[in-house]
C-alpha cells in the first residue's frame, strides 16, 4: 500500500529541497492571492471591465517574459542566487502592492507592480524548477513532481478562495500584506537552506552519466555557475579563455532547437500541448450547470472542487508511477483517459456521475503532469533546464488560452448543454491520434532513462 502513496523522502532526506518547497507553496499562494485581488481591487476602483482586462493582461504578458526570460538567466547565473533575488523581488512588489492600496490608489501604479511580481514570480518559479535535479537525486524527480502537483493545485485551489473571503471582510491591502509577510518569512528560509548539495542527511548517489547528460565546456551546470566550479559553487580557477556567451535571443533559441529535436522532450512538449487545451472546459462550467442543472452556483463550486480533489488524490497516490515500464505511453494512455472522464462528466445525468467523473479527470491529470514533470527534468541536460523548463510553463499557458477560445466557439456551436461532452469528446481523439505519432515518446522505456541517469 505504501508503495502507491507518493514518496515524501525528499522532503525528510534535504534541507535545501524542504525549505525550497515550502517557499515555492508559499509562493504559489502569494500569486493566487495576487490573481484573485487584482482583478477585484482595479474594478472596485474604476468600476471599469476593460480596464481590469487590461490590468490582467499586462500580468499575464509578464508571465510568459518572465518564463522566457527566467529560462535564458537560470542557464548562465547561479540558479540558487537567482531564487533568492527574485524571490525578495516578488516579496517586495507584495508590500508595494499593499502601500498602493492602502494609502495611493493607483491603478497605473497596480499594472507596473503587478508586471514586476509576473516578471520576478515567473524567473524564480522557473529558477526553482532549474536547480531542483541538482538538490534531489534524480531517481526521485517523480516524487518532486507529485509534490509539486500537490503544491501547485492546493494553492490554485485555497489561494483565489481566501483572497476573495479576505477582500470581501477587509481589503485588498489586507491581502497584499499577507504576501508580503509570508514573502519576508519564506525568504528568510531560503537564506538560512544549504546550498545545493550540501542539504542532504542521507548519503548522495553518483552523478548521473551518460547519452544526454554531456555539457559543452563553458556551459552551465550544478547550481547555474559553469563548469569551473567546486561542488559548492564556487568559482575556481579557470583553466582557459572564457568560452563567449550567446545573446539571450539567441540562448532561448538554443534550447528550443533542442527541445524540437531531442524526440522525447520534444513529444512531452507536443503532448503538453494538447493535454493543456483540455483547460478549456473550465469555461464550459457555468454554461454546463445552467442549462443542466438549473444555474446553482453551489453546483459550479462543486465541479471546481472536485476536480482539485481529484489533482490532489492523483498526485498523493502516484507512488506506483516510477515503476512503470513505459512511462511515455502511460503519459499518452492517461491524456486520452482524461479527456474521456471530461466527456463523461459532461453527458452523465446527475449531479453526482459529473462529480465523479470529474473527480478521476483531475486525479488522471495530475499523473499525467507528474510524468511531464520527470521525462523532461530526465532528458534534458543541466545546461539546458532553465530555458527548457520555461519553454514548457510558457507553452502551457498558450496552450490553456487557445483551449480556452476554442471551448468556448463549440459552446456557440453544439449548445451548452452538449459543449462540454462535445469539446471533450473531439479533443480526445486529437489526443489519441497524436500519441500515435509520437513514436519515440510511445517507445521510451524505464531501463533507457535509467541507464542514461
Amino acid at each position: 500500500m505504501a508503495s502507491l502513496l507518493v514518496d515524501v523522502s525528499p522532503l525528510r532526506e534535504d534541507r535545501t529541497f524542504r525549505n525550497l518547497f515550502v517557499a515555492r507553496t508559499i509562493l504559489l499562494f502569494g500569486v493566487g492571492i495576487v490573481a484573485v485581488t487584482v482583478p477585484l481591487e482595479v474594478y472596485a476602483r474604476t468600476g471599469s471591465t476593460p480596464v481590469v482586462g487590461m490590468v490582467t493582461a499586462i500580468e499575464s504578458a509578464a508571465f510568459v517574459v518572465g518564463y522566457l526570460g527566467g529560462g535564458v538567466l537560470a542557464d548562465r547565473v547561479d540558479r540558487w542566487l537567482l531564487v533568492r533575488v527574485t524571490w525578495l523581488v516578488s516579496g517586495t512588489t507584495f508590500a508595494g502592492l499593499a502601500v498602493n492600496a492602502a494609502w495611493i490608489g493607483s491603478t497605473p501604479l497596480t499594472a507596473a507592480l503587478v508586471a514586476a511580481n509576473g516578471l520576478s514570480g515567473a524567473t524564480c518559479i522557473t529558477a526553482m524548477l532549474a536547480v531542483t535535479p541538482s538538490i534531489v537525486d534524480r531517481a526521485k524527480l517523480h516524487a518532486v513532481g507529485a509534490l509539486n502537483t500537490v503544491s501547485l493545485r492546493l494553492g490554485a485551489v485555497v489561494a483565489p478562495a481566501v483572497g476573495g473571503i479576505v477582500f470581501a471582510v477587509a481589503s485588498a491591502a489586507w491581502n497584499y500584506t499577507a504576501g508580503a509577510l509570508a514573502a519576508a518569512a519564506t525568504w528568510v528560509l531560503l537564506m538560512v537552506a544549504p546550498p545545493p548539495g550540501r542539504g542532504r542527511t542521507v548519503a548522495a548517489g553518483p552523478p548521473p552519466t551518460g547519452p544526454g547528460t554531456e555539457v559543452p565546456p563553458g556551459t552551465p551546470t550544478g547550481t547555474g555557475t559553469d563548469d569551473r566550479t567546486d561542488a559548492g559553487g564556487d568559482r575556481a580557477v579557470a583553466d582557459g579563455p572564457p568560452e563567449p556567451a550567446e545573446s539571450p535571443l539567441a540562448a532561448l533559441r538554443s534550447g528550443a532547437r533542442f527541445a524540437v529535436r531531442e524526440p522525447v522532450v520534444s513529444g512531452v512538449m507536443v503532448a503538453g500541448l494538447v493535454g493543456m487545451i483540455g483547460g478549456g472546459s473550465f469555461v464550459l462550467v457555468p454554461a454546463f450547470v445552467e442549462a443542466r442543472f438549473g444555474g446553482s452556483s453551489t453546483v459550479v463550486g462543486l465541479m471546481y472542487s472536485a476536480l482539485a480533489a481529484g489533482v490532489v488524490l492523483g498526485s498523493l497516490g502516484s507512488g506506483w508511477v516510477r515503476r512503470s515500464p513505459r512511462p511515455g505511453r502511460l503519459l499518452l494512455v492517461l491524456m486520452v483517459a482524461c479527456y474521456a472522464c471530461y466527456a463523461l462528466a459532461g453527458a452523465a445525468p446527475t449531479v453526482a456521475l459529473v462529480l465523479a467523473a470529474l473527480v478521476a479527470a483531475g486525479a488522471t491529470n495530475a499523473i499525467e503532469e507528474v510524468l511531464r514533470y520527470t521525462l523532461l527534468q530526465l532528458r534534458t541536460p543541466d545546461a539546458l533546464l532553465g530555458r527548457v523548463n520555461s519553454l514548457f510553463a510558457a507553452q502551457a499557458m498558450t496552450g490553456a488560452a487557445i483551449g480556452a477560445v476554442v471551448a468556448g466557439a463549440v459552446g456557440g456551436v453544439v449548445g451548452d448543454g452538449d459543449a462540454l461532452w462535445v469539446y471533450n469528446t473531439v479533443t480526445g481523439l486529437v489526443a489519441a491520434a497524436t500519441g500515435l505519432l509520437l513514436g519515440p515518446l510511445r517507445r521510451v522505456t524505464r531501463a533507457s532513462i535509467e541507464e542514461e541517469r
